[in-house]
């Protein structure tokens, strides 16, 4: 190589550098208390904030700001928090480029992390348990109250002493998912006829200002208000067929679906027999790999029907950039779609754009994921889904890494501590009181967003209310007024949010079957080592690819099931797929559930 061509190639690389620490250092913002010291300064990668609307930097965050007015600790030590915050679009290639680097802040969002005892093995994160059992009360309690937090929050030796490698997120309830499969409502009243009597239904809303005051009388072919079975899905598919072909929507769909023909939480393929197209455990503990047995293979063969029928987006394995939960938005957002996967934002006549056109009169409701009484053996049947996204009570949380090993962890335990007990638990869930705003009168974000009278305020039935501003909030405000971004456990079960009636049903049926087949983030997986976890990581990783490429094709037609399925099945067996599962088999039965 020329001199040349050296300080060419010296200088890119300098400039990929600068353009990447331009990247990470791009968003960081300062919250502190008077008194701190660099001792208690502690740098915080988050994986996301807040819209910019409200303001550029978590640091901002009022209740942020709230908790850093007192000392903490044994001393009372003021704290400082510098929060490190990734471009919108950029979280997972930066969280990638700060390992890899190891350029790490004291403390790091683990949304997205490998699990604890993994971290503190490779180096990102450090043992906490010596300033756990003595500076976190709170903590402490709940893990030993609860064998669900313990099992993903404590790691044993084989003398049975505890060891804390991160803190773990609680919830004392389920909590709604942000996201879940959906259908308009209206269509069924406006298209559909009664199964039983075949009588037209009848419906509306009973208040034109309010979007979630709907009543109907609309009844499914299974005998229930709601959908339940994969039939009462294909019942309403030709339900959609016919309101699209009167309305004049032409070449769209009946529902959408995921580019790689399924998602990796289970879901909608989770529906026909349980299981996951990786790996799973079903009721007994036995550990499944899922990707060549029956039930994902009925899956695909309904998905196949489903596409011969026009049901299925004809291009939904081209919509790679498209996330699970907002595929083909544009055609969703024009009214022009009867099923897909959405957010809570798009629930009741949210989507209703008041210009005359498809969405007016619109109401959307969730559905649970339907059970199959219709494809494959009878034992993909009648059998209720077990790997869906949600009713964890535990996830997430933070890791400390060695950069913070000669800061005073004291301190900051006992302040992450606060976020476990009732007080903190509130802040971090829903933001400030009335009394807390007024006591932080210097801080005017509540007063200047209408909530001077808090966040929340306790009702007549002792539970934690939402404030009506953010009840009917349909931005991030609700985001930017409390500290979500702690760790600490959320009181789901004495927060009412203020939901119409309709909403939260819609919410509760995206959780009514629990989701016992993932052991991922249990003592299964905390308690692997290195090696294991590498190796089912990177088999898991290659299996994924393998059916990202392929699996679609199967649901077109382009692979066809008498003459590939045995290829497919072989080709993942190559994979060794098999002493994969007997890794998970091992820690399932050295390491139950306490």
């Amino acid at each position: 190589m020329s001199i040349r061509m050296k300080w060419i190639a010296l200088i890119t690389a300098v400039v990929v550098l600068l353009v990447g620490m331009q990247i990470y250092y791009s968003n960081i913002g300062q919250a502190r208390a008077q008194n701190a010291s660099p001792e208690t300064t502690f740098d915080w990668w988050i994986y996301s904030g807040t819209s910019s609307e409200y303001y550029g930097n978590y640091a901002e965050n009022p209740a942020v700001q709230y908790t850093l007015r007192r000392g903490w600790g044994p001393e009372e030590k003021g704290i400082a928090l510098n929060f490190l915050q990734p471009p919108p679009g950029s979280e997972n290639d930066n969280y990638t480029t700060m390992i890899a680097s190891g350029d790490l802040p004291d403390i790091i969002d683990a949304v997205i992390c490998e699990p604890p005892r993994i971290m503190c093995e490779k180096g990102y994160g450090m043992e906490i348990t010596e300033y756990v059992k003595q500076y976190m009360p709170n903590y402490m309690a709940l893990v030993h109250a609860n064998p669900v937090y313990f099992n993903n929050a404590v790691s044993l030796d084989a003398e049975g002493n505890e060891h804390y490698y991160g803190l773990t997120n609680f919830l004392d309830a389920p909590d709604a998912v942000f996201q879940g499969f959906m259908y308009r409502r209206d269509w069924i009243v406006k298209y559909g006829t009664n199964p039983v009597t075949g009588e037209r239904f009848t419906g509306g809303y009973t208040d034109p200002n309010d979007v979630d005051s709907w009543v109907d009388d609309v009844v499914f072919p299974s005998g229930g208000t709601d959908p339940k079975y994969i039939s009462d899905w294909e019942w309403m598919f030709d339900i959609f067929t016919k309101a699209q072909a009167d309305l004049g929507i032409t070449d769209k769909y009946c529902m959408s679906l995921f580019y790689q023909g399924f998602t990796w939480s289970g879901g909608l393929l989770s529906c026909f027999g349980g299981g996951v197209n990786v790996w799973y455990q079903d009721a007994e503990n036995k550990v499944h790999f899922g990707g060549n047995e029956e039930p994902f293979k009925t899956y695909l063969e309904c998905m196949h029907s489903w596409y011969e029928k026009g049901w299925l987006d004809h291009d939904f394995n081209q919509r790679t950039g498209d996330s699970f939960f907002q595929i083909d938005s544009t055609s969703v957002r024009q009214g022009m779609i009867g099923m897909w996967d959405g957010q809570q934002s798009e629930l009741g006549g949210r989507l209703n754009m008041h210009d005359g056109g498809l969405t007016e009169g619109i109401f959307v409701a969730g559905a649970a994921y339907p059970i199959n009484d219709m494809y494959g053996p009878e034992s993909c049947r009648f059998v209720e889904p077990n790997c869906v996204m949600g009713g964890d009570l535990t996830g997430g949380g933070v890791i400390i890494t060695p950069k913070a090993k000669d800061k005073d962890l004291a301190t900051l335990c006992s302040y992450l501590d606060y976020f476990y007990g009732e007080e903190g638990s509130m802040i971090r869930a829903l933001g400030l009181n009335k009394e807390q705003v007024a006591d932080f009168s210097g801080n005017t974000f509540y007063a200047d967003h209408g909530l001077s009278d808090g966040a929340y305020f306790v009702n007549e039935e002792g539970r934690y209310q939402k404030s009506e501003i953010l009840v009917k909030d349909s931005g991030q405000l609700n985001t930017a007024v409390g500290f979500n971004k702690a760790p600490g456990i959320r009181p789901v079960s004495r927060i009412d949010l203020g939901l119409a009636d309709t909403y939260q049903a819609s919410l509760d049926r995206w959780l009514i079957y629990p989701n016992t087949g993932f052991f991922q983030g249990s003592r299964t997986t905390n308690e692997m080592t290195q090696e294991d976890s590498k190796k089912c990581d990177d088999t898991r990783a290659k299996v994924l690819e393998y059916m990202t490429k392929n699996a679609a094709d199967f649901i077109t037609g382009k692979k066809n099931f008498d003459k590939d399925w045995d290829k497919w099945c072989t080709v993942l067996k190559k994979y060794k797929v098999d002493s994969v599962t007997e890794i998970f088999q091992y820690y399932v039965d050295n390491y139950p559930f306490r």
